[in-house]
């Protein structure tokens, strides 16, 4: 190879490790970057769990019975949720009787 060739494929050589270098600090900014969003967001996690532990830790926090879904499509009158007709019409008696 010529001298001439041999510069020319020197200077190709040194602008592609030139733009590979450039690459790397691209990536490594990138990645830094990208772990301290995680980072940030792992500490944001830790902080949610903690406060729901204090929260479902407090003697504030009323804990019901569990919603049992298939029970609420059955009859009312079947499992004993329902108020007989002449109940309501008591109920509406006192009401009314309350308000005058």
């Amino acid at each position: 190879m010529s001298v001439e060739s041999l510069s020319t494929l020197l200077k190709q050589l040194e602008k592609e490790k030139r733009r590979l270098e450039s690459q790397v600090r691209e990536c490594a900014l990138r990645l830094e970057r990208e772990s301290k969003a995680y980072r940030k967001v792992k500490d944001e996690h830790r902080m949610y769990l903690a406060k729901m532990s204090q929260l479902s830790d407090s003697p504030q926090s009323s804990k019901g019975q569990p919603v049992n879904l298939h029970r609420m499509k059955e009859d009312p009158v079947k499992i004993g949720r329902s108020n007989p007709a002449n109940q309501k019409m008591v109920n509406a008696k006192r009401a009314f009787s309350t308000l005058t």
